[in-house]
């Protein structure tokens, strides 16, 4: 395995303990996965700080989780890019599919997310 591979292993990890730790409610180990500057762009096109997603999660935790699937990582240097799809799978309502990028930056040897956008991905269908 090449650096390489073994980078984008170790971020890919990582982007799917965010999904994780956001779904379960773990605030306290998701929150040194993001950046103090993470910032997120909702499928809504609401656009909320680190803390502002973190409290956002709070009351949804137990009602729905997050489902990446499809996730492919980029490196460029000391930035790394994950793309894939995300589904916000609802206990009692519809589904909601999107797509996503979330943005890394290595700082003292560790990855945070920095960014993420979701998208609504109206070409997909719920199974």
């Amino acid at each position: 395995m090449t650096t390489v591979d073994t980078a984008a292993d170790t971020l890919l990890a990582l982007d799917a303990r965010i999904d994780e730790t956001a779904s379960d409610g773990d605030f306290a180990g998701l929150d040194p996965l993001l950046a103090d500057d993470f910032i997120y762009a909702h499928s809504t096109g609401a656009v909320q700080t680190k803390q502002e997603w973190v409290d956002s999660l709070k009351p949804l935790v137990g009602k729905r989780r997050r489902v990446v699937s499809g996730a492919r990582a980029e490196l460029h240097g000391d930035v790394g890019i994950v793309a894939g799809d995300v589904d916000i799978v609802w206990n009692d309502r519809d589904n909601k599919l999107n797509r996503y990028v979330r943005v890394y930056r290595l700082t003292d040897g560790a990855w945070k997310a920095i960014s993420q956008r979701t998208v609504p991905a109206p070409d997909r269908t719920d199974h």
